[in-house]
């Protein structure tokens, strides 16, 4: 227990220097910050995708695999919403724009390609190119002239995003567990009792506590069951 809970402390450490670093960060001083706790190298995939899922851009790591990966094209091409497709019509026809010479003539082309590429239907095209063009910008600080570079950085920042999207959407589903087995445990409980439920009836059925209880139901926009008089 106590090796979880440092551990859990030392998570929180490198997300605060990467936060502290504008959400930008390499493998290499990840894997130097956890030096000492002897990582596995699947154990040290997990670190860079908490990582990712905090949007946090990690330079020099492609996630191998996983639910980004394995969403692309499973069910055939996604198709763009209206609103999507406006966007796209409209942001193509404003790259068309840019002058011979400009060096994000080539770049933000290159970086619609993959945005596309890396699309899912649960989030909006655009927000996926935005997020890449800003890591764009970030990466241009440093590797102006290295299109390899730059074109890596936009993906792994677009990476991050959906990260971000999946890890948001394991949370809700999670919510959406509790809340639904709370409601079951308090409807066997009140089909048992021929009554309404009190909270202290509820803990020592359920298993939990009443802060635990009021937090589910707080997380449904419900409140906690009325005690009975």
């Amino acid at each position: 227990m106590a090796e979880r809970l440092e551990f859990r402390e030392k998570l929180s450490g490198v997300l605060t220097l990467c936060e502290s670093q504008n959400n930008i960060t390499d493998k290499a001083t990840v894997e130097a910050y956890f030096a000492e706790d002897n990582l596995s190298a699947e154990q040290m995939e997990l670190v860079f995708d908490y990582l990712l899922s905090k949007k946090v851009i990690v330079k020099g790591y492609v996630k191998a695999g996983g639910s980004i990966k394995n969403a692309e094209n499973t069910e055939g091409p996604i198709r763009y919403t209206q609103e999507e497709q406006d966007y796209l019509n409209l942001y193509e026809q404003d790259l068309k724009g840019l002058r011979d010479g400009d060096p994000l003539k080539e770049l933000l082309p290159a970086i619609l390609t993959m945005a596309k590429e890396m699309h899912r239907a649960d989030i909006y095209i655009g927000d996926l190119v935005q997020e890449g063009n800003m890591g764009l910008m970030l990466a241009m600080e440093d590797h102006a002239d290295d299109t390899e570079a730059l074109l890596s950085m936009a993906k792994e920042s677009m990476q991050a995003l959906l990260e971000s999207q999946e890890e948001t959407k394991k949370q809700d589903n999670r919510m959406v567990e509790k809340v639904n087995d709370l409601d079951e445990q308090i409807k066997k409980l009140s089909d048992e009792l021929g009554r309404k439920v009190s909270v202290d009836e509820l803990e020592e059925f359920a298993g939990i506590t009443e802060d635990e209880i009021s937090n589910i139901l707080k997380l449904a926009g419900e409140e906690l069951p009325p005690e009975e008089k």
